[in-house]
């Protein structure tokens, strides 16, 4: 059972990878009237990849199978898949271009960070709660976008816009703080 387990996670990590074309694809009809079922295939493609996000490490725990490189892996696939998002939202018109920059300097800082270091225990990356925090708020506003698109349509933008500001400036103080704290690990 913990091999299901272990290759459900790596199964879940490279599904995320692999659909993030698919995403962006319904994105870009979605914004331009596509059909309902487009709309829908959008909203449902989130929530999959938000709960393959939800669910990989903790099926990789559950068998054991951990690993510093995987969670790698795992990180990559969400910086991938927020900040390619938020580029095309960003080229939609639906939040400043300085949103996505932001989304991938500061993912990017945190998978050099953990480029080649020994994790502080086995499997684990090193990360503090307010980046972890970061990464639930950028798939958040993706979520947002896709919804804005899908249901709301153009009523929402400036709103949505707005939030995009606010996520900015969070990114900006994450990555213009000091690290005052010992950072936390947590799973991959």
């Amino acid at each position: 059972m913990r091999a299901f387990y272990r290759v459900a996670a790596r199964g879940l990590t490279l599904g995320r990878l692999a659909s993030i074309p698919l995403f962006l694809f319904l994105l870009v009809q979605t914004h331009h009237a596509g059909p309902q079922y487009w709309r829908v295939s959008l909203l449902l493609l989130y929530v999959g990849i938000a709960l393959s996000d939800f669910l990989d490490g903790r099926l990789a725990r559950k068998a054991g199978a951990s690993s510093h490189v995987w969670g790698q892996i795992d990180a990559a696939a969400d910086i991938a898949f927020t900040s390619l998002s938020l580029v095309v939202a960003s080229w939609l018109g639906c939040v400043g271009p300085w949103v996505p920059l932001g989304v991938a300097v500061l993912g990017g800082r945190f998978l050099l960070r953990n480029l080649g270091r020994q994790p502080l225990r086995a499997g684990r990356l090193v990360e503090d709660r307010a980046g972890k925090a970061a990464g639930v708020i950028y798939y958040l506003l993706v979520g947002a976008v896709a919804l804005e698109l899908s249901v709301v349509g153009e009523g929402g933008r400036w709103y949505l816009a707005r939030a995009g500001d606010a996520v900015f400036l969070y990114t900006l103080f994450l990555l213009l703080r000091r690290q005052r704290a010992r950072p936390n690990p947590s799973a991959s």
